[in-house]
């Protein structure tokens, strides 16, 4: 299992801070280029849309995946605040360490707003998104804290991911895009180091019964999150509508909500949960049986729905 420090993540993030003023300026989006690489979008099974049509759905994507990562930080925040107390005073390197963690995902949260604004700017519409983040943020915070560290993982993880196969690979995508995800890479890349360190420490001080009710918790989570991706695919639906300007047949609606569907759920839950390095934690904090029991709850809920 690689070895991390706080030590080493803090000074990497003083060399990487980026202000958001800066990171975004007065800069646009291209309507002539992809905003959402292909590997992450619906458009690779999509099939009742046009190449321009397709395009365009990037854009509606966009808002939808910027929104997500606010989303999901809302939750994130508070617990690495919670977590950064354990090393308040006598072991200042972590605090600080975990501390920076907290203030750049607050900060991530607000330059994904503003960035949201601009993709509705762009677009010419006000685009719907989910809602009741507050709501979520205090159910995920309800569950143990193990459960919450592994779901972290994934997210962090596939952060990492994203932007190296998809983001960094796309020849085609608007280079306003590649910008603000390379610059929330550099930041999560620590983040994802962090979060590990307080995962294994989380499971360290956990009893048998202790780790299996998290195991239980995390499969409540994920079955949550891809709720909530549920939610969006039908708001993404709708967005592409008024944008296009120009209503679904059923038969198109239904190829669009299964192709959304079927791309988000690779993009927030396979592309974390299968990463090598979550991989890697996983297998260290949990049994056998209890991987099992994740894999087989996968399965069942990754598996064709009618939507």
């Amino acid at each position: 299992m690689p070895t991390y420090s706080y030590a080493r993540c803090l000074q990497n993030a003083y060399k990487v801070n980026w202000k958001i003023d800066d990171l975004l300026g007065q800069r646009r989006f291209d309507a002539s280029k992809r905003w959402l690489p292909a590997a992450l979008s619906g458009v690779r099974h999509v099939t009742s849309l046009d190449e321009d049509e397709k395009r365009k759905l990037t854009h509606v994507e966009m808002a939808s995946y910027a929104h997500l990562f606010g989303y999901v930080e809302e939750f994130i925040a508070p617990k690495i605040t919670e977590l950064a107390q354990d090393f308040a005073v006598d072991e200042r390197v972590a605090f600080d360490a975990l501390a920076n963690f907290a203030a750049e995902e607050v900060k991530h949260m607000n330059m994904f707003r503003r960035l949201r604004d601009r993709v509705d700017e762009a677009l010419g519409i006000e685009t719907r998104l989910l809602g009741d983040e507050s709501a979520t943020a205090r159910y995920v915070l309800s569950k143990s804290t193990g459960a919450v560290l592994l779901l972290t993982a994934a997210i962090e993880w596939f952060t990492q991911l994203h932007y190296t196969s998809a983001f960094a690979e796309d020849s085609g995508l608007d280079d306003f895009t590649k910008d603000v995800f390379h610059a929330h890479w550099l930041e999560e890349s620590q983040h994802a180091q962090m979060d590990h360190l307080e995962t294994l420490r989380a499971f360290a001080a956990m009893d048998a019964a202790e780790r299996d009710r998290a195991i239980d918790e995390l499969i409540e989570l994920v079955a949550a999150v891809d709720g909530l991706l549920q939610k969006q695919v039908g708001y993404d639906v709708e967005n592409l509508s008024d944008y296009l300007q120009r209503t679904f047949t059923p038969a198109e609606a239904l190829d669009l909500r299964e192709g959304l569907l079927r791309a988000k759920r690779w993009t927030f839950l396979e592309s974390g949960v299968t990463h090598p390095r979550f991989q890697e934690l996983f297998a260290g904090v949990t049994t056998p049986d209890q991987r099992e029991r994740v894999g087989a709850a996968l399965q069942g809920l990754l598996a064709p729905v009618a939507v």
